[in-house]
Parts: structure tokens; sequence; C-alpha cells
């Protein structure tokens, strides 16, 4: 939801509870085959009988049938209507808003749901979901996805690794997005898929209270894309290999993907280029599985040939909620972004766990440039809540040079 600052002796309070905290936890695990056996068995009664979790669990419980929260619902609920917190761009406000879902018509060929969300900072979010069931009973993954989100309050810094936290601005990004996008099991976790569709951005003067807008610090080759905005056609593929023992809350296993995407400049022939998003995650669980280390590395890089651009609302960013979370949202852009993060996630009690982190990243123009020299380090602890195995809200306290932050987000890390 944002941050805040506190006194350094007040930092050093809040995470030294925190380890100490968790430091206790770890001399509280019984290694015996006795403790081992209670522990699983305490573990598997919160799976199999949710009603006797407590009332608050269960009525939270019930609410993610109606689609309450993005990170438990995760595509599934009953039909009709539903209520709906996050999903939105960060940096905007808490979002909140209701949705519509059908799974059964055209005799269950054909499913739908679409959804309306805003801020108290006039942000706000349309969207629609086509999507067809049958098609998953044979290895297949197909959908038709758009979506029009008007986000006044996006924060900008200035290029590079060495940015000024002091040249904070805002400017507006309005965008409107359609595509097909479809996958197919090519053999157990295995998955190939493509995409395709148009995209139209629209950015404007930006409006955070005691801030100035983009426009009147940056210099139009500082923010490539920010006097004129052409509208792209996109085409891509993913080739991802998934053996999680639980997408939405892992335990152990692993995910590795790589995501493509050509954009085509329509208008201007200025801006056309190549992204890259590719990733490696692993989980390591130990005690029976009551801990776990995960460790995620993640490479964005876009690519453009001689006499084109990457605007600047399309460049890869780290800072925020999920990518160095010691630094601010949006807080380094540049054309490439490098990303270390290492978890220890422990089992508190059913529907809750913690987590210490660390993460390094950096931002650099060219892929080559990729490294630890002048990185940036970040750390903290924080708590995540679950239902149904998915983590639908996460606390997050982190610390980096640049001062401390809290999170209270309504989704996963990664």
């Amino acid at each position: 939801m944002g941050s805040f600052l506190v006194t350094w002796p007040q930092r050093v309070l809040i995470i030294g509870a925190f380890l100490l905290f968790h430091v206790a936890q770890l001399n509280a695990q019984a290694t015996s085959r006795e403790e081992e056996i209670r522990q699983q068995r305490t573990d598997k009664r919160a799976r199999l009988w949710p009603e006797r979790t407590s009332g608050i669990v269960a009525q939270f419980d019930k609410y993610t049938e109606r689609g309450l929260l993005e990170g438990a619902q995760s595509g599934k609920g009953n039909n009709g209507f539903q209520f709906l917190l996050g999903g939105m761009r960060s940096g905007n406000g808490t979002s909140f808003g209701v949705g519509y879902r059908r799974s059964d018509l055209w005799g269950e060929r054909l499913g739908f749901r679409t959804t309306a969300r805003g801020t108290f900072y006039e942000a706000y979010m349309f969207d629609a979901d086509f999507n067809f069931p049958r098609l998953s009973t044979r290895g297949v993954d197909l959908r038709i996805y758009a979506k029009y989100e008007n986000s006044p309050q996006m924060d900008y810094y200035g290029p590079g690794q060495d940015s000024d936290k002091e040249n904070r601005t805002s400017y507006r990004l309005e965008d409107f997005g359609l595509d097909v996008k479809g996958r197919f099991r090519v053999w157990k976790g295995l998955w190939l898929g493509g995409t395709g569709g148009v995209y139209a951005p629209n950015t404007g003067p930006g409006q955070r209270s005691g801030f100035p807008s983009t426009e009147e610090t940056f210099t139009d080759r500082q923010t490539p894309g920010l006097d004129a905005q052409p509208d792209f056609l996109r085409a891509g593929f993913t080739v991802q290999y998934d053996y999680r023992d639980l997408p939405t809350g892992p335990r152990e296993g692993g995910n590795y993907y790589v995501h493509f995407t050509r954009y085509w400049d329509q208008d201007l022939g200025q801006h056309t280029f190549n992204y890259w998003d590719a990733a490696v995650e692993q989980y390591f669980p130990y005690w029976n599985k009551t801990h776990v280390v995960a460790v995620r590395l993640a490479l964005m890089a876009t690519q453009a040939e001689k006499g084109q651009t990457i605007p600047f609302y399309l460049e890869p960013t780290l800072g925020g909620n999920e990518h160095l979370r010691g630094f601010a949202r949006y807080r380094f852009h540049d054309q490439s972004a490098l990303l270390l993060a290492v978890e220890h996630r422990w089992h508190l009690f059913a529907g809750g766990h913690a987590a210490v982190f660390a993460e390094v990243g950096k931002v650099a123009p060219k892929t080559t440039q990729l490294n630890l020299a002048r990185a940036r380090y970040t750390g903290g602890i924080g708590f995540r809540f679950t239902l149904r195995d998915a983590v639908f809200m996460r606390i997050d306290n982190a610390v980096s040079d640049e001062g401390y932050r809290f999170m209270w987000t309504f989704s996963n890390v990664w």
C-alpha cells in the first residue's frame, strides 16, 4: 500500500524483533520422528477439514468462493458476481471492485469473466477474459483477454542504475490491450505457447501530489515515447517447464520459463523492439516441508535495431512490492534488468507462514553490463497468509540504503 519513514531506532527494534522471532521458531522445531508425525497430522487436518480452522479463516474462505481475493481465487469460484481486491498496477492505491463470472456457457465450452476496479486515487481498470474449459482436459489453454487501465500516478526517477531518488516524478499511463493467448502441454510440466494482439498506450501529465510531472524534469531523450505514443502490434512465444507442487504457494519443485514478445510500431516507425522475460525458480523444502528455501533468478531485456528506441514505460524496472522490495516502486528503469532473490519461508500455523529474504538487482542499457558492480541490495522479513494453499495476502518489511519500506499487498511475491 506504499511506504512510510520510521526512525533508525524503530527500524532496529522492528528488524530485531522479527529476527528474534525467527530464531525462536527455529529453536522450537523438534527433530524427533514423533514431532514430525505430529506436525504432519496437524497440517493434514488443516487441509482436509477446513471447518476446524478459526471462524475468521472460514469466513474468508467462504468469501473467496465469490472471488474476494485475486491470489486465492486464481480464476476459480462460483458463477455470478464477485468482490475483488488487488489486480491493478502498483503505486496508484489499493484497488477494489466487482466482477462477474460464468463457466457454463455454450454447454460448458466457454468461460467468461469481466471486472471493473478502481482506487481512491482515480485509477481504474476494466477487463474481460474468455476461455475454453473443455480444451484444458486435452492439455490446451486458450484464452482471449482484453484490458483497459488508467493509472495517473506512475513514478519515474530517470534512467539507469544511478538515478537519483530526489528526481521522483509522476506521469499518467493509459493503455488498452487485446490479445489471444494459447499454450499446450507437451510433456508433464513442459508447456509451449504463443500470443498475438494489439496494444495502444497513451501517456500524460502525472497527478501525484507534491511531485512534478515527468515531462517537466526529463528530456525527450531520457523518456522516449513520452511526447508521442504509437499503437503496436505484438506477438510472441513462451516456453515453460513447471513442476511446482502448488503453483499458488509452492513448497518444492521448480519453475523455469522464457517469454518473448516483439512490438511493431504502427504509427511512428520509431519504437519497434523485442522484449525477453526469463526466470529460474527453485524451491528446497526440509523438516517435512514446514520450511522452504526459495531461490529466483530473473532476467528482463529489450532489443531494438539501429534507429529504434524502447518507450520508457515499457522498459524493465526494479523496485516495489515484488522486485528489490527495499526500494520504491519503479525505482530503477533501463533497457535490461537482472534480479537474484532468496527467501527462507517457515510454517507458523494453518493459513500462515513467515519469510526472511535478501535480494540483489541491477539495471543497465545492455545485458552484457548486468553484473554485481554497483548492484543494489535489500533484505527484510514478512508474513504470508494462505487459503486453499494459495497466498492471498502478504505483509513485508524491507530495508535498503534508501530506507525502510512496509508493504501490504493482496498477491504472492512470485
